[in-house]
């Protein structure tokens, strides 16, 4: 049997195609195969088979397939049965502690289940770096409440998260913030650019499949048809401008957005010359981060967008649908270029636009410092994990530490 602390069960909403989500949980994994290569990891995560596929380690499903009724019996015989294996529960960052496109009975269920039955077998409970709020459905909040309430750690990707769990009823003034785990991923290698690109502006646009806060209930597409409509406004304008503009994914759902936004502008663009409106299909964070290192700024709704184009040294302009876009936005220096999707103003865009351009060295300044800020915050973290629950901390994190 390994020794203590050694067995670690990772949970989340992993395996749905969620970029963002999968570089939370590639992020961990580097970190715990670095730092404890004797560890046993399992992931306890929505798809287990895409898990296992990508990344080489066992998997077990959030919920066990079978009759509704009957699941609400054996889901709690399974994770009872799983958690006996092991020695932590371990939940790497995302925004798990909301309820954005999630109903009460999914994702906060799980996970206050899996909690329940990982101090019932005698597991930690940590929560590394997560995202917290809003939650709007009562039961939602009480999942979610008594799932943070069983950690014996708990830390947050930013001030609106930790604000939002005190807001529960909780004692968080032992709980510290620290930035994105997403930020200790490895950089991309940038591509070569002729001086044609170099010389005209790449502007990254984020499309996404955006149903608003409640998603999961939508009866109709007239959200996500006013989203469109606002990013194609925006798409247009730097077009028009001389601006080359790359999309973005940040899902696997979102090539259904890139593809409705190629169709609108081509009718409205007919004679756009080849090579300014560009589009790839992304499959991972990688694909991403490598598609941003080719753009000068980037535009986007989705937060990990932000935290990619930021990890690169790109400005950002957040027109995200929550607080912890505008938090993570302040945090890093860029607190003048954010919206809310849902009030999102074109012409507002344009001038925070314009203003990043013309104090563009300014602001990679700003954002350079923020960074390795956030890179010192990230390793006494690590530090600390290892030190205090992973037993030992390698001379590698000592020494990141002390630099």
């Amino acid at each position: 049997m390994l020794p203590l602390s050694r067995r670690i069960g990772l949970f989340g909403n992993f395996g749905t195609g969620n970029f963002g989500n999968e570089g939370s949980l590639e992020s961990m994994l580097l970190f715990l195969r670095q730092a404890r290569p004797d560890a046993e990891l399992t992931c306890i995560c929505v798809n287990p088979e895409k898990v296992q596929r990508d990344y080489q380690i066992p998997a077990l499903p959030i919920s066990w397939p079978g009759h509704r009724l009957l699941r609400k019996f054996t889901n709690w015989f399974h994770a009872v049965a799983a958690m006996r294996k092991f020695d932590v529960l371990l939940v790497p960052g995302t925004g798990i502690l909301n309820d954005y496109c999630a109903p009460p009975f999914g994702l906060p269920y799980g996970l206050f289940r899996w909690c329940l039955a990982a101090r019932l077998c005698g597991a930690k409970v940590l929560f590394m770096n997560v995202g917290a709020g809003p939650v709007h459905h009562p039961v939602s909040r009480w999942f979610i409440k008594s799932a943070t309430r069983l950690a014996q750690y708990r830390s947050y990707r930013n001030n609106f998260s930790k604000e939002f769990v005190k807001s529960l009823g909780l004692d968080t003034s032992n709980d510290p913030v620290y930035p994105d785990i997403a930020f200790t991923l490895p950089l991309p290698v940038a591509p070569a650019r002729t001086p044609a690109e170099v010389s005209r502006l790449t502007v990254g646009v984020g499309v996404m499949v955006y149903h608003g806060w409640f998603g999961h209930r939508r009866i109709d597409n007239r959200i996500y048809e006013a989203h469109l409509i606002k990013v194609k406004e925006i798409v247009l304008w730097l077009l028009d401008s001389d601006r080359r503009v790359r999309l973005l994914m940040g899902d696997e759902m979102d090539q259904q957005a890139v593809e409705d936004l190629q169709k609108v502008v081509a009718a409205e663009r007919p004679s756009l010359p080849e090579g300014m409106l560009l589009a790839e299909r992304a499959h991972s964070c990688h694909d991403v981060m490598r598609q941003m290192a080719d753009t000068d700024i980037v535009i986007s709704a989705r937060f990990h967008h932000l935290v990619f184009g930021l990890k690169l040294g790109k400005p950002v302009i957040s027109i995200g649908y929550a607080e912890y876009h505008t938090n993570l936005m302040a945090e890093m220096g860029l607190a003048a270029f954010c919206q809310h999707s849902d009030q999102m103003k074109i012409e507002l865009v344009r001038s925070q636009f314009e203003e990043l351009v013309l104090k563009r060295s300014h602001y990679e300044t700003v954002i350079s410092n923020a960074l390795a800020s956030c890179r010192r915050r990230l390793a006494q973290q690590e530090h600390m994990l290892m030190s205090q629950f992973l037993e030992e901390a390698p001379s590698r994190i000592e020494e990141e530490v002390a630099n």
